[in-house]
């Protein structure tokens, strides 16, 4: 939320809340701990919108509550923004003595600024380096260089403040009316910093909105090039992410060392300077992009040298690109971290279908009337320029695809990828998967190595139990606060029976309580997922079995699209729980704990309660309230989308399961639309059927019903 501060004063009504709605986008700040404290600073940053002169400065002021001014254009001051403008410190574009200001605010530490030193809003993102490596701008196909008044700003104002504690300034009342010295304080010890910012967007996107329809009332009439900003810039603070991105700060004070014994004076030190410092900056702006899942998308279909290309093999590529960006440690969009593993496993992809839905209007794809996975590639429709004030609005796949051309590493890595058939693909991306499902246990591991009760890694790591005779593979899933082990009975049988075993590792599990209290339960569904792409990868038929909430997780997975897939068996699958300690108790804590965080006593809240386990070598020995609350919710989960599962299933129940309730099964079977299903009731007094010691007739069971599937 914005502050109700002196920013905001004399803005009243209607356009104080139009200014609010802008005020609030959906900003991310990286790199805060690169602000310098004490010094002065210049802020130089990428240009794409108008609100930048806004957004920026005011995100800025709100971490270092110090005003940071900058030069916007004479059309912003006389709209609804004018009056922030003035109260965050704006200057216009034209304003007498504009330089002179911003070096006496530089030189006292007044207020802090921001330049774009492109010059203008870049609504092509077309950038290129001409000449001495040096940037330039397109504007309609012409090339204007980056300015380099910005460098001049903050080395003329350390230039000045090492005269002055040097005591060689001459004539210092003439040096500080030029610089209006007096209308502030005394000269800064401290000097002057440039702090370069890269401004990212994610999620770029046309279309009509209501922000379009308010400023439409307070704007009429408008011209084409107001009304095609105001579509743009309204959707970013609507659906976009800005990402502000500080960089590591430039010490204008080294910058000028050498130079500055020389003696050779203001001009000629600093025109011998600014071009180069300005290319150092603007490198390290345009380099510092964030990449989004927009930009690997359009820079795949770029650079792909076939015209057209399979679905899931694109999908693939981006995944390898952006396990491969991580591994640079390329600056992207951190958003990407929480699901990307559903893009590749076989279900709809939100951040693939947005931009896949853009291209497809646009006719850059179109959809192969043969067959619906294959796209063809329009390159000429991508590569169209259209205008600098009509781009965006008719091509911003164009827009989105010249930002990233300018992060060199990312275009290097996409074109090696692209050259390499499916094959080489798909064994690289099963090399990535496995990489991360060991890594993800190994950090686990180490992160809770020191406690007394973690697991010993061949009780909690996932396992493959390989069968060189097979092109059949089962992925059992093992229960709540469990670990892989609770399944190796069962998948030691089904390999010495034909079958190759998977025993994926549910995040959180096979370490230590702590570590599954800060999972939800999609991260173990991402577990089952990035496990049935291993399997989809090597094998051609795949058999999903799960046990308890392993069960459910099954369950759940028969939503995935895949040819592979054959049939599902859960067993005690924990729809209903008999634990009365679920039912009464973790209710009663959950209300305890509401109320005790109410009056600020969170020492007092109850965070888990204690687990008697069959098998205490595989499970927690106690159940965190979160993580519970969680298995509640993936129950909720479950008991809606029974009527959508119509694979083939096994239903398997403990006739008097202490833990899990018999109705479970009898509701499974009842609500899902499986034209093949079958419920078994075994005789058995435990939960943990699987591993019991007369698990035979269980163990028949399941693979008699698996086999019917390899016929």
């Amino acid at each position: 939320m914005i502050k109700k501060n002196d920013l905001l004063i004399n803005i009243n009504g209607y356009v104080l809340s139009l200014l609010e709605k802008i005020l609030n986008a959906n900003i991310e700040i990286e790199g805060i701990e690169n602000l310098p404290k004490n010094n002065p600073k210049l802020f130089v940053a990428n240009h794409f919108t108008r609100a930048e002169a806004m957004l920026v400065p005011y995100t800025l002021y709100n971490i270092t509550n110090k005003k940071v001014g900058v030069i916007a254009d004479d059309s912003l001051f006389k709209s609804f923004a004018g009056t922030f403008l003035e109260n965050l410190g704006a200057m216009r574009k034209n304003s007498l003595n504009r330089n002179e200001h911003i070096i006496g605010d530089l030189i006292t530490s007044c207020k802090d600024w921001m330049i774009f030193p492109e010059g203008i809003m870049v609504k092509e993102k077309d950038i290129s380096k001409i000449d001495n490596n040096d940037y330039c701008v397109k504007i309609n196909g012409a090339c204007q260089r980056v300015y380099t008044g910005s460098a001049v700003f903050a080395l003329t104002s350390q230039y000045f403040r090492q005269k002055y504690f040097d005591k060689t300034l001459e004539n210092y009342d003439e040096f500080s009316k030029k610089y209006f010295i007096g209308d502030c304080k005394d000269i800064n010890q401290n000097e002057t910093m440039i702090v370069p910012i890269n401004i990212s967007y994610s999620n770029l996107r046309t279309g009509k909105n209501f922000l379009v329809d308010m400023v439409s009332k307070l704007f009429e009439p408008m011209n084409e090039n107001f009304k095609e900003e105001l579509e743009i810039e309204s959707n970013i603070i609507l659906n976009s992410k800005i990402t502000i991105r500080i960089l590591e700060p430039i010490s204008t004070k080294k910058i000028l060392e050498k130079l500055y014994k020389k003696n050779l004076g203001q001009e000629k030190i600093i025109d011998s300077l600014r071009y180069e410092v300005t290319h150092n900056f603007m490198n390290e702006i345009y380099e510092s992009l964030s990449i989004n899942f927009d930009h690997i998308f359009i820079l795949v279909l770029f650079l792909y040298p076939k015209k057209e290309i399979k679905i899931e093999h694109l999908k693939r590529l981006i995944y390898i690109t952006f396990f491969e960006i991580k591994q640079m440690k390329l600056f992207y969009d951190k958003d990407i971290n929480d699901d990307l593993i559903n893009l590749i496993s076989y279900e709809k992809f939100k951040a693939f279908n947005s931009i896949l839905e853009v291209a497809l209007n646009d006719k850059i794809l179109e959809v192969n009337e043969i067959d619906c996975n294959r796209y063809s590639i329009n390159k000429d429709l991508l590569l169209n320029n259209y205008t600098h004030h009509t781009i965006r609005l008719k091509n911003i796949l164009r827009v989105i695809l010249n930002e990233i051309l300018i992060q060199e590493d990312a275009v290097n890595l996409v074109k090696s990828f692209v050259l390499y058939n499916e094959d080489e693909i798909n064994s690289k991306l099963l090399d990535i998967l496995k990489f991360e499902e060991n890594q993800e246990f190994e950090d686990s591991h180490e992160r809770f190595k020191n406690r007394k009760c973690i697991k010993p890694i061949e009780i909690g790591k996932h396992k493959y139990f390989d069968n060189p005779n097979s092109n059949s593979c089962v992925i059992a899933i093992h229960g709540f606060s469990s670990s892989p082990k609770e399944m190796e009975k069962l998948a030691l049988f089904l390999n010495q029976n034909a079958f190759n075993v998977q025993t994926p590792r549910l995040a959180g599990h096979g370490t230590v309580p702590e570590d599954l209290k800060e999972k939800i339960w999609q991260d173990w569904y991402k577990s089952v997922s990035r496990s049935i792409i291993i399997a989809t990868l090597q094998y051609k038929k795949i058999y999903i079995i799960g046990f308890s909430t392993g069960g459910l997780l099954a369950l759940l997975s028969t939503k995935k699209d895949y040819k592979e897939f054959v049939s599902v068996v859960c067993i005690n699958a924990a729809l209903h729980l008999n634990d009365l300690r679920m039912k009464t108790l973790l209710p009663a804590i959950s209300f305890w704990n509401d109320i005790v965080k109410a009056f600020n006593s969170e020492k007092y809240t109850k965070e888990y309660v204690d687990n008697f386990p069959e098998n205490v070598e595989v499970n927690y020995n106690k159940h965190y309230i979160t993580s519970i609350e969680q298995l509640s919710l993936l129950m909720i989960k479950i008991r809606k989308i029974l009527p959508k599962i119509k694979k083939p299933i096994l239903i398997i129940q403990g006739k008097d399961d202490p833990v899990v309730n018999s109705s479970s099964a009898h509701e499974i079977f009842e609500n899902i639309e499986s034209r093949y299903k079958s419920l078994k009731i075994i005789e058995a007094k435990n939960h943990v059927i699987v591993n019991n010691e007369d698990s035979e007739e269980l163990f028949q069971t399941i693979l008699e019903f698996i086999n019917k599937g390899k016929k």
